[in-house]
């Protein structure tokens, strides 16, 4: 597996003020998987992305990301570990706005020392796949939510992780921009292998994965994997969610573009 959870746990507070938020979960991802996280609010799904992605450590458990135990690697190895194998979007893009389309692309690769050359070949590679090209001279504040989700994952899998991170990426995007940033997530899992781990409370977001993980109370609750078409998966996310008490707005409810 590429990542290994062994019963973790992550507890908040102190003496009485004590807060569980994951509880004993063990699980597995494989090379190429798209995985997604559901649950209730407070359910403790981007808790455990957080911790799987080493944002955050676990109060007890172990975790191996490509076989490498993460649990206790010192800061300075983590950092290192991140910049070289793991990805991450937000939902809030975390674009810096002083800088064009293609320097926010090709940050990570010149905070890693790469050549011109590297940078360049990276970045044709990735405009083509995200279809950005015309962005390049435009600055964040220039473009739509959409484009700005974008390039978020361009910078993202830039540097070609093994693992990608996504915490809620279709949050703040309407259905259009959503079903676009969903489609590009599917291309880069398929086409460049990439393993994508997201959190999402939508159904229709949702629907992309291959299999998904149901969080309640910090703990394991369910699990569905996707054996037909999207919109069949779709139906059973929006049945599991009534089962387990999350359900939410769905980006694509009124247009669900299958």
């Amino acid at each position: 597996p590429l990542i290994d959870v062994q019963d973790v746990h992550k507890v908040y507070g102190h003496g009485t003020n004590l807060v569980t938020a994951v509880a004993g979960v063990s699980l597995q991802v494989l090379q190429g998987e798209f995985v997604g996280i559901m649950g209730p609010s407070g359910a403790g799904k981007t808790t455990l992305l957080n911790l799987m992605s080493t944002i955050d450590r676990p109060t007890s458990g172990q975790i191996f990301l490509n076989q490498k135990n993460v649990t206790y690697m010192k800061n300075a190895a983590l950092a290192k570990f991140r910049r070289e194998q793991l990805g991450f979007i937000f939902q809030d893009f975390n674009l810096l706005a002083v800088l064009t389309v293609r320097e926010n692309l090709v940050l990570p690769l010149t905070l890693a020392g790469y050549s011109v050359v590297a940078i360049n070949q990276a970045l044709q590679k990735i405009v083509g796949i995200l279809g950005l090209n015309s962005l390049l001279n435009r600055y964040p504040d220039d473009i739509s939510p959409g484009q700005k989700q974008r390039v978020a994952c361009g910078r993202a899998i830039i540097t070609q992780p093994h693992l990608l991170f996504a915490d809620e990426p279709t949050g703040s995007l309407d259905s259009k921009a959503a079903t676009e940033l969903l489609r590009y997530l599917t291309i880069i899992n398929a086409k460049a292998g990439t393993t994508v781990v997201m959190v999402t409370h939508d159904a229709f977001t949702a629907s992309y994965c291959r299999r998904i993980l149901f969080i309640k109370d910090g703990q394991l609750f369910a699990e569905i994997v996707r054996q037909g078409s999207r919109q069949a998966f779709f139906q059973q996310v929006i049945d599991m969610q009534a089962t387990i008490g999350g359900g939410g707005r769905t980006n694509g409810a009124s247009a669900p573009g299958f």
